[in-house]
């Protein structure tokens, strides 16, 4: 089949979405040192109107430094998240894990905050800026594009064409970011250039969030099987709290936001495993 997936080919996949994460787990460490040694970080965002203070526990956090532990977290769920996937799913078959595994490589993408920020610092072209702008929102929209078929394949699909659905979604990915209008040198909180039409986009990312948890759900009640029911509360926690997270509402939220993604993906990676390798 030419857009079938085998067992060897899904697990190229998962190791493929590892070290994309690795990669950018890299990224993450190396921006990240270089934006704490540079003292005029804080004033480059005052004067560009992205800068503020959050107060928690007494202790005074700038917002970059808060964007820094959100987009070091998001990396490193990626990263630990793809090491459980091909830690747990060796020889078991599952569609709905092996597109929620190409969406936990689009997390991965959230090094590119950080990317960015080093750029402007350096005074790098701001063509290069708006494209690291314009590939994050592109694998933010082809995340949504696969935790959705996830969810479609947890509610009843079953097309084998797995790659021509990837294949789809990614010219889809490419099209949206394409167009996305880029206001260049104005920076938003999310450390990059601000993009148009991004609350209209976080709006959709949170209704594609909804529709997917309640794909899940239709999933439990049409199996009646309390295990798919735990499997959609994870799924549920992991979405909904990414979603939070890539905000940088408030390092309270953060916290909360990396706690429920951990133990929700615990409890879908292993439920979702469990189910399967009975079926």
């Amino acid at each position: 089949m030419l857009f079938g997936v085998t067992l060897l080919e899904r697990r190229r996949t998962y190791w493929a979405v590892f070290l994309v994460s690795a990669f950018m787990l890299a990224l993450v460490a190396a921006a990240s040192v270089f934006v704490l040694i540079r003292k005029d970080v804080p004033v480059f965002l005052i004067e560009h109107g992205a800068y503020k203070v959050h107060q928690f526990l007494g202790i005074r956090i700038p917002s970059h430094i808060l964007s820094m532990f959100d987009v070091a977290a998001s990396v490193l769920f990626s990263f630990s998240i793809s090491i459980f996937i091909l830690k747990v799913f060796r020889k078991t078959v599952s569609a709905e894990i092996f597109f929620f595994c190409l969406w936990v490589g689009t997390v991965a993408f959230e090094a590119l905050r950080l990317v960015g920020l080093a750029s402007a610092i350096l005074d790098t072209s701001y063509i290069f800026i708006s494209f690291l702008a314009k590939l994050y929102m592109g694998a933010k929209f082809l995340g949504l594009v696969m935790i959705f078929i996830s969810g479609l394949y947890a509610a009843g699909m079953r097309s084998e064409k797995h790659f021509a659905l990837v294949a789809g979604g990614l010219g889809v990915s490419v099209l949206f970011a394409s167009i996305l209008p880029v206001n260049t040198g104005i920076f938003g909180m999310n450390l990059l250039y601000r993009i148009g039409y991004s609350r209209m986009f976080e709006g959709f990312s949170f209704a594609v969030i909804l529709i997917t948890v309640m794909n899940y759900l239709i999933a439990a009640k049409l199996r009646s099987d309390r295990a798919y029911f735990m499997i959609a509360l994870g799924i549920a926690g992991i979405t909904i709290s990414y979603f939070l997270l890539s905000l940088d509402m408030a390092p309270a939220v953060s916290l909360l936001s990396i706690l429920t993604m951990a133990s929700g993906s615990l409890l879908y990676v292993i439920r979702l495993h469990s189910f399967y390798l009975w079926q």
